[in-house]
């Protein structure tokens, strides 16, 4: 008698770790995909600020003996900037980077201008969040991935 009652038991559980597989794996699925697209935004990030810190501290160093004459220091920094990245993989088109006074967005700060000596700026690097994921993102919730640093406009020299 007690075979036949565990025999039927497992009869009835028969198919109950298939309807569990069913309904745990799609949440498994949806959190392992959160993962890795939360690991390229982060790593994204980082790549983003590192060139930032590295742009913001070549624009608050002594730059008379690396930037060519007739060539302005925001487009030799933007340029060496682009570069890194362009390097790193990204899509040199779908980068803004930008060298801002801080707090004022949008406006452009002139690291050559004497006037604007010892004065906070800003190098900001963003893209579309679209370029780096790994899923499509619907136009209408793309957004800017961006970083920004802030450096003071002075004429340190690196002494070793």
């Amino acid at each position: 008698m007690y075979f036949l009652r565990r025999g039927r038991s497992h009869e009835k559980r028969c198919g109950t770790a298939t309807v569990e597989f069913a309904v745990i794996a799609p949440v498994f699925l949806i959190l392992i995909l959160g993962m890795l697209e939360a690991s390229r935004l982060f790593d994204t990030y980082g790549q983003f600020a590192q060139v930032a810190r590295d742009g913001g501290r070549l624009g608050a160093m002594d730059r008379s003996d690396w930037v060519a004459n007739g060539i302005s220091s925001n487009s030799k920094i933007i340029s060496d900037m682009r570069n890194s990245l362009i390097a790193a993989g990204y899509d040199p088109d779908k980068l803004e980077i930008s060298i801002e006074p801080a707090g004022k967005p949008g406006e452009s700060f002139d690291l050559d201008d004497p006037n604007n000596d010892l004065d906070l700026f800003q190098v900001r690097i963003s893209v579309p969040f679209s370029e780096v994921a790994a899923m499509p993102v619907p136009k209408d919730l793309d957004y800017a991935l961006s970083t920004t640093v802030t450096f003071r406009n002075t004429k340190s020299t690196i002494i070793q």
